[in-house]
């Protein structure tokens, strides 16, 4: 991958880690580390007795991992929950598969997004680790930025089967039938009602800078807008479409700010890969670029991110 591969790579895998909690998290998980280590194996609950807490394990290693990715870390009976099924899960995985397979590295896994864990699960686990009865066993945590250090070490490929296709520099000319594809799928997604109607047309490249999105997201906007000669016959081939259109990706658009908070770093560039990820029904270039250049369609007539003020 070149640098602005790399850098769409990272927003894309950032924005899976900001979104996905509950079973999501732990599956993308187990895809990283699946791909990552070919020893890897992960545990499927099975009836009543479930997955005797091991989420994955290596047994070549005896390292093991329990997922917790919780709705909100925020909470004090979050955190209350965390350490208690830090300490609970553990003991339960002793009991049941140290003499199996000894455990010599133990990872609780949280989705903290990338806020930092709260000082008690840190302290419990610490504790843990102390313990004389566990003490041929590491006992840590493992945060988001760990398992993306362990997807940065994959290769380019792999990575791609994790995050979907990158957007190549060179985009291709939209084709009729997989724009056909992307907005019947976008008008019968299912979005919140609500549309202003006061926004005006500002200038592309003002706009492009005061929403600060990066030289790699304005490539994509400006080479998509090249295109909207093709979209706006297809419009005009299917009278009100545009209008529904607008109001979709307005709420993608307030979903995306609901999702990435205005404090994540590059937040505007994280937006813009949310509405992308979102709008596509399913991996492929072809999709890809038609719902690139409706974007720019719809960035420019101000439907999606902020009117300059």
């Amino acid at each position: 991958m070149d640098k602005a591969e790399q850098y769409i790579a990272k927003i894309l895998f950032q924005n899976h880690i900001l979104k996905y909690k509950g079973q999501q998290f732990e599956d993308f998980f187990v895809s990283i580390m699946s791909k990552a280590n070919s020893q890897f194996q992960a545990v499927k609950a099975y009836g009543n007795i479930g997955d005797r807490k091991n989420d994955g394990f290596d047994r070549t290693t005896g390292t093991y991992y329990q997922v917790f990715a919780p709705d909100d870390l925020s909470k004090n009976a979050t955190v209350y929950e965390g350490v208690k099924k830090l300490k609970e899960d553990f003991e339960k995985l002793y009991r049941n598969w140290n003499d199996l397979c000894p455990i010599k590295n133990f990872f609780f896994v949280v989705n903290d997004r990338y806020e930092g864990l709260p000082a008690p699960i840190i302290e419990m686990s610490i504790m843990l680790d102390n313990m004389p009865e566990y003490s041929v066993i590491k006992i840590d945590t493992f945060t988001a930025k760990d398992l993306e250090r362990v997807f940065d070490g994959l290769d380019d490929c792999a990575k791609q089967d994790i995050i979907g296709i990158i957007p190549g520099e060179i985009m291709p000319v939209i084709e009729y039938d997989a724009l056909s594809e992307t907005v019947a799928y976008l008008l019968n997604a299912e979005l919140p009602e609500g549309y202003p109607d006061n926004l005006v047309v500002p200038d592309f490249d003002n706009k492009i800078t005061f929403n600060g999105l990066s030289s790699v997201v304005s490539h994509f906007l400006v080479t998509g807008s090249y295109q909207e000669g093709q979209l706006m016959q297809y419009f005009n081939e299917n009278p009100g479409v545009n209008e529904i259109l607008q109001k979709k990706f307005h709420a993608l658009y307030e979903q995306a700010k609901d999702q990435i908070a205005g404090q994540t770093e590059n937040c505007s560039d994280h937006r813009f890969y949310y509405i992308l990820e979102q709008s596509c029904p399913k991996r492929t270039a072809s999709i890809q670029t038609s719902v690139l250049v409706l974007m720019a369609h719809y960035f420019s007539t101000c439907d999606i991110f902020e009117e300059p003020q």
